[in-house]
């Protein structure tokens, strides 16, 4: 968590840091919990019309995550609730044997 709020303060996201630690948690919780194995992420800040900040989780599992009920009184099942809420943009991208799930927040500007 310290990196991510580092690197995310590094390129002026600080407005949205609570929000980019939150969903890379529940990322990397998916990962850990419901994969056979490790998990790698990767942070970038990217440029074009508008100045974005992607996380990305990659695992070694082909399975798609899938949102579940949590119900009112579950204890999980509510991460890609989160993910879907606090993130401008996520998707899943396959990668070998596995998948990289991702997202996106805009960022303002820093120039």
């Amino acid at each position: 968590r310290h990196m991510i709020r580092t690197a995310v303060a590094a390129w002026g996201a600080r407005d949205r840091a609570d929000e980019i630690e939150l969903v890379a948690d529940e990322l990397i919780t998916n990962a850990l919990m419901h994969t056979e194995g490790s998990a790698i992420v990767t942070l970038r800040a990217l440029t074009g019309s508008e100045v974005r900040l992607r996380v990305e989780v990659e695992d070694s599992s082909s399975a798609l995550p899938r949102r579940r009920e949590a119900g009112d009184s579950g204890v999980s099942g509510r991460g890609l609730l989160l993910v879907d809420l606090l993130t401008d943009v996520w998707g899943v991208e396959a990668r070998g044997g596995g998948k990289a799930v991702w997202c996106e927040f805009v960022v303002p500007d820093p120039g």
